[in-house]
This record gives structure tokens, C-alpha cells and sequence, in this order.
């Protein structure tokens, strides 16, 4: 028999397939883990217990599900947006404002919420996409809307208003997506068109004419009206003329260049183009046309405006200098008028998410595109498009992720999280399967992604069962790791937003978790919920971390008994009290607890625990691999960072406690956060496997740097 130690440097490959457990020939094998739960990985090495989940608000509707959106402004404060179904009337949606762990309060100190028309049947398929100041909402089933901020503080949603909209949108036919790409709005994929893009005109988002000219046409310049009314006004008053030089004409669509005059008197320019039937012309010297309210003569015409000063619209249109305009039929279009491409797909389905990359990236059911200018480097113009297929992996319905050089998707499948980059190597556009050692973490399928950039890069995917994967995403430095966060409940919705308060990216969530009835029952309940921040390394003690789900705390003068948890009301919680850990309380149901002793910082919620079990250790010795081979683990010592609790043994029903306590700490509190190497000996006979556990399941911190384990090995 000979010891042999075993050392585990880090876990940057997370959670591995179980397909993989005898893959002792991959490099990845050695920093990966059979299972990593409710730990989350830092991209240099070490694996940290995930923060909790703080309790904000209920949900809008218990009943349906919500969704959730980031909103920023131009000073850099964000709001989560929960869209959801309205309690009393399912058909008909809510949106509702949260800001700073907080509702948000409108102009008029209520709470602030608006009516939507995305009810509980609309909520799937809607899609969100900021313009500046204005957010604008897609749906396939309803109009598009423009949600925007209100001189008063607030906001209004309303419908979005667009210059000649495509004549194939309406009523069931309107286009799930939108982006921003080369400062032009872009909508795709109707139901009838689920191929088609729109682009609108350049830096006119709201302008979808396809062929247009700028005011003043050609020969628009040559008739400009003089005053004549005696009121020094050349705005088209009855009374004013204008003047036709021998042998011109003076008919529809011939237009004026005249003055329009704002309260105070001030003057500017403007065209006015004719729209009635009379026809003018001089054919034998010059003729001035006088503006009457009623012409009579050949020689008048309808006034632009009346007495009032108010355009006569049925008569003449009006134009800004330099305003867009309709080109004439058979005119061909600007190069930076609005462009509409159908992508030239072999087989159904649809554009499924549009990623603005230096070219517009798309994932649709079939594969992959890149749609830019025709030539390298050339914008989009009508003359001058091309799109290019670059796979065939499909994409699922869900919305694609920005992350670095590359964009993150979840595959048709909702099996595989993929991630769509420019490979120098190749000169193309692929896409790399994340997943592909840890298939397994997709479950049932992924439906949404959100991607949390400071402190750690990581995607959150929520599962169709309720379930959120968290991978570390680092691919500089050829990290990517998952781990499952396990809650007393199920994840539904998640969002990111960035946080200038506290430099970093905050995690929001729609949690649906289980309450007892009246009778005893249990009752579904919707919760909004925030993930809180990594331990901080400024943290002076345990009492400032928070390892509790749907939780509250409280802070203030010493307090025997805590209240607020009416949400929690007939559930057992866990509770850290001043850094100490209590035994768990029931929550009474007017929402209060009651603790042996006061305490000033009190956090009580549900408890989650935190498992870390390494792939089967592995060793080449003289007489080869250690697989199959009888064992034992004599030791594990863990390389612990600012940690408390714990467990470590062989499994799950074996485990021994990780003590720090001395007779050097005082009584009266809980000892201090611990930086070192534990030592554990273990309670295991000999086996072929070579399995160990290390479990937190107490409200504490734990960040893991290393494992070392010592074998016994028969020679």
C-alpha cells in the first residue's frame, strides 16, 4: 500500500456531463466536478457558495407568470420592468416599474403601473429593445409599442406611430423582433413573413418609405410667395400672390416656397405643395396669381391659409426644409432610404433573434446569417445588400446574448447554449457548442438567457422546469463552466441590469414557490426576487452575507422578535442572527419570528444547500491509472477563503463538520471568517470509486481554492 496525494487546483470546466466520467484523457477532466450546485466559479480557479435571493415584491399575478426587461436612461439608472398579466383580468396586461429594490413611484406619488394589451396569452413571444430614451415592444399578435420617459418623471406606453408602414403588417401579422443596426430601426419576422426584414431609413427610425427625395424637389425654387394683403406676412393669406413667368404651369404637385409665423412673430421657411385641381398657366407674358378663399378668376387660387393663420389641408401640404418626402413612382430610392430583404431560406421557420454586430447577425430555426453592405466595409443601402448564410445549427425562440466578441444562443433543441463569433482561422462566422461537456445542465431545455458582466462574466439559463444554470463565461482565458442554482421553488424569468451604485450587474428574477393554504394546502405564489452580490471581500464578519432565499433582513436596535415575512407566513426558514446561526423557525401568519435573543442584523428565508463533488481522483503511478482500482481517502484537506460551516465526507449520508471554533474565540459571538487549509480525516473504507462531497447548508459563506485529498492505493 502506498499514499499518494492528490491536489485539485481549480474547477474552470464546472459541472461535467456524466458522459464524461471516464474521459481521465481530457485535460478538462481534472478541473471539473461531477456535481457543482449552488456554487458559482470565478474565472480564476476557485468556487464560491452563490449569495441568496432577496425577497422584493410579490409578483403582479400569482396566477400566470411574469417577464422581465432592463431600462436605462442616459444617467445610468436602471429600472427592471415586470410585464405581466392583470390580476383581475387575464386578457388584459400590467406593466410595473421597479427601481433600486424597490416599487417605483409615478409623478403623482401612487404607485406607478400602466395598462398594456400584452395579457397572460401575450406574454410569451414579447421582445423588448431600448432606442436611446424610448424602449420599443414587439409582438407578433399585437402593434408594435414605444414605451418612453414623461417631462414629469414617469412613463407612457403608446402605440408606435411610423411613416409608411409596410403594407404586409396588421391585424395578426405584426413583427416579433426588433433591433438597432447602422442607426436604422430593424423589425423582422411576421407570422406571414417569418423570413422578411425591414430596415428603416437612416437616422429617420420611424420613416419605413422605401423611395423618398429631400424638400425642396427639383424646380420647387421657383415660386415663392410675396405678401399682398398689406400684412407683411408671405404665408398664402388671402391676398397674397406669387408669380408665373411666361410659359409656366401651376398645377397639382407644383409647390410655393412661402414663411410660417410662430407666436412671437418669428419667421421660417417652409414648401407647400398643391393639392387641389386647379391648373395655371402663362401663356402670353407673366401672370400673377392672387390666393383667394374662394377663386373665381384664372388667375387665383385656393389661399394656403385662412384668416387664422391655419393650413387649408385640403387644399395644400406643408414641408420642412430638408424633410423626407415620397419620391414619385418609378424613382429610384436613396441609398439611405428604408430597405425590406427575405432571406432566401430551403426550409420553414423563422427568424428567431437579431444580434447588431458590425454585421446584423440572425439566428433563425435553420441556421445562422449575417446580413451587411455588399461590398467590405459598405453600409446597408437598397442598392446594395447581401446576406450570407454561416450555419446550420438553428436557434430556439428565446433572445440571443452579447457577451464580448461573440454572441450567446440557445440551439433550436433548447438543449445546447451556442456561441456565435468570428473565427480568424477560418474567415467565417460559426458557432461552438458551450455545452458539449456538461449536456446534461440543459434539462428539459433552456427558454432564457441573461448575461451579468461585473464582477464575474456569467450567463444565467433558466430551464423549462424552473431550474437556473449559471456558467462562467471567460473564453480568453478558455473558461466556461456550469453550475446548477437549485431554489425552493422555481426560476420563471430573469433579467440584468447594471448598478453604478454598487459597480456591478444585478440579477432579478420571477421565483414561483409554494405556501401553505388556508387549510393546509400548498399554494402557489409568484415572488420578485434579486440574486444578491458575491460575498464581498470587505465583509468584516458573516452577519454581512446573505445565503437565503426569498429572504428579508433586519437591521436596527437589538430585536427579539423580526416581522415582514408575511410572504414566507407557515414556512420553516433558516436564520442568521449577528453572524450565529439559529435553529429554524416557522413563520407565524402575521409574518413575525421570534429569536431566543436580540439581535441587530437578522436575515431569515428559505435555506438552499451547496454541494461540490469532484469527478472520480484520478493518479498514474508506476503501475498506471488509479481508475477501477481499489482505494481510500485517508485525508481531504480544503484551501478555504473566507469561509464558515461545512461539511466534507465520502457522500451525501457521510459527512463530517468542518470546526474553527478555538478556545481562543469568545463565547459570546461566532467565530471570526476563516482564510487557511482544514484538515479532515475520512470516515470511508476501501472502494474503487474515489468519491468525496464537500456540502455548506448552513446561511454561511464558503469560497473553495483547493482540494487535496491523500489515497491509500493498493500496489
Amino acid at each position: 500500500m502506498s499514499l499518494v496525494p492528490v491536489i485539485l487546483t481549480n474547477f474552470t470546466s464546472g459541472e461535467l456531463s456524466p458522459r464524461l466520467s471516464g474521459r481521465v484523457d481530457v485535460a478538462k477532466y481534472f478541473n471539473g466536478c461531477q456535481t457543482l450546485e449552488n456554487f458559482l466559479v470565478h474565472p480564476h480557479g476557485g468556487i464560491t457558495r452563490r449569495s441568496g435571493m432577496r425577497y422584493v415584491a410579490d409578483a403582479a399575478s400569482h396566477a400566470s407568470r411574469s417577464v422581465l426587461a432592463p431600462f436605462e436612461d442616459a444617467q445610468g439608472q436602471a429600472w427592471v420592468l415586470e410585464f405581466a398579466a392583470n390580476p383581475q383580468h387575464p386578457e388584459q396586461g400590467l406593466l410595473r416599474f421597479f427601481y433600486n429594490k424597490g416599487r417605483v413611484l409615478g409623478p403623482d406619488s401612487a404607485v406607478l403601473e400602466l395598462e398594456t394589451p400584452y395579457g397572460a396569452d401575450l406574454l410569451d413571444g414579447l421582445r423588448a429593445v431600448q432606442d436611446r430614451q424610448e424602449m420599443i415592444l414587439t409582438h407578433a399578435q399585437a402593434a408594435p409599442r414605444v414605451l418612453s420617459r414623461t417631462q414629469e418623471g414617469g412613463f407612457a406606453l403608446a402605440e408606435l406611430v411610423l411613416a409608411d408602414r409596410p403594407e404586409a403588417w396588421g391585424e395578426g401579422n405584426w413583427p416579433a423582433l426588433a433591433c438597432l443596426h447602422e442607426d436604422r430601426l430593424v423589425f423582422a419576422a411576421t407570422p406571414r413573413e417569418p423570413y422578411t426584414l425591414w430596415f428603416s431609413r437612416t437616422s429617420g427610425r420611424r420613416d419605413f418609405r422605401l423611395c423618398t427625395r429631400e424638400v425642396p424637389l427639383s424646380g420647387w425654387d421657383d415660386f415663392e410667395i410675396a405678401d399682398g394683403s398689406g400684412d407683411s406676412r408671405a404665408d398664402g393669406r388671402q391676398g397674397d400672390t406669387f408669380l408665373l413667368l411666361g410659359g409656366d404651369t401651376f398645377s397639382q404637385g407644383s409647390a410655393l416656397c412661402g414663411d410660417v409665423y410662430d407666436a412671437q412673430g418669428k419667421s421660417s421657411p417652409r414648401y407647400c405643395r398643391y393639392l387641389g385641381s386647379r391648373i395655371l398657366t402663362a401663356s402670353s407674358g407673366s401672370l400673377r396669381v392672387t390666393f383667394k378663399d374662394a377663386p373665381a378668376t384664372s388667375s387665383e387660387i385656393e389661399s394656403v391659409r385662412d384668416a387664422s393663420g391655419a393650413l387649408r389641408a385640403e387644399f395644400w401640404e406643408e414641408f420642412q426644409v430638408g424633410e423626407r418626402i415620397t419620391a414619385d413612382p418609378g424613382s429610384e430610392p436613396l441609398d439611405d432610404d428604408a430597405v425590406e430583404i427575405t432571406l432566401s431560406a430551403q426550409q420553414g421557420g423563422r427568424i428567431c433573434f437579431l444580434a447588431p454586430r458590425g454585421k446584423l447577425w440572425i439566428g433563425a430555426t435553420c441556421g445562422e446569417w449575417t446580413v451587411s453592405g455588399s461590398s467590405l466595409g459598405a453600409p446597408i443601402t437598397p442598392g446594395g445588400v447581401k446576406a450570407d448564410r454561416q450555419g446550420t445549427s438553428g436557434a430556439a425562440r428565446s433572445q440571443a446574448c452579447p457577451a464580448g466578441p461573440a454572441t450567446l444562443y440557445v440551439q433550436r433543441s433548447g438543449k445546447k447554449v451556442r456561441e456565435m463569433a468570428y473565427r480568424f482561422e477560418s474567415d467565417a462566422y460559426s458557432s461552438r457548442d458551450l455545452t458539449l461537456l456538461a449536456a446534461h445542465v440543459a434539462g428539459p431545455g433552456i427558454v432564457q438567457l441573461a448575461f451579468v458582466q461585473e464582477p464575474d462574466p456569467v450567463l444565467f439559463c433558466v430551464r423549462a422546469d424552473g431550474l437556473l444554470v449559471a456558467m462562467t463565461y471567460l473564453p480568453e482565458q478558455d473558461v466556461c463552466a456550469c453550475a446548477r442554482i437549485l431554489t425552493d421553488g422555481a426560476v420563471e424569468a430573469v433579467a440584468a441590469v447594471p448598478s453604478d451604485a454598487s459597480g456591478r450587474d444585478e440579477l432579478w428574477l420571477v421565483v414561483r414557490r409554494s405556501v401553505p393554504g388556508p387549510g393546509g394546502e400548498p399554494l402557489a405564489r409568484r415572488f420578485i426576487e434579486t440574486l444578491e452580490p458575491v460575498f464581498s471581500e470587505d465583509a468584516a464578519s458573516a452577519a454581512e452575507g446573505f445565503f437565503l432565499d426569498a429572504g428579508l433582513t433586519y437591521r436596527g436596535a437589538p430585536a427579539s422578535e423580526i416581522t415582514g415575512l408575511a410572504h414566507l407566513a407557515g414556512r420553516s426558514v433558516q436564520v442568521l442572527a449577528d453572524g450565529a446561526v439559529l435553529p429554524g423557525r416557522t413563520v407565524a401568519p402575521d409574518g413575525s419570528i421570534r429569536l431566543e435573543r436580540p439581535a441587530s442584523v437578522v436575515h431569515a428565508g428559505l435555506g438552499y444547500v451547496s454541494v461540490l463533488r469532484p469527478m472520480r481522483l484520478e493518479y498514474a503511478g508506476a503501475r498506471g491509472s488509479a481508475q477501477t482500482r481499489t482505494k481510500r481517502i485517508i485525508e481531504v484537506v480544503l484551501r478555504l477563503h473566507r469561509s464558515l460551516g461545512g461539511k466534507v465526507g465520502p457522500d451525501m449520508a457521510r459527512l463530517e463538520p468542518l470546526l474553527y471554533r478555538s478556545s481562543a474565540d469568545p463565547m459570546s459571538g461566532p467565530p471570526a471568517l476563516f482564510s487557511g487549509d482544514k484538515a479532515v480525516r475520512f470516515p470511508q473504507g476501501w472502494s474503487p470509486e474515489g468519491l468525496l462531497a464537500v456540502v455548506q447548508d448552513q446561511p454561511l459563506p464558503m469560497t473553495v481554492l483547493l482540494v487535496a485529498p491523500t489515497l491509500a492505493i493498493n500496489e
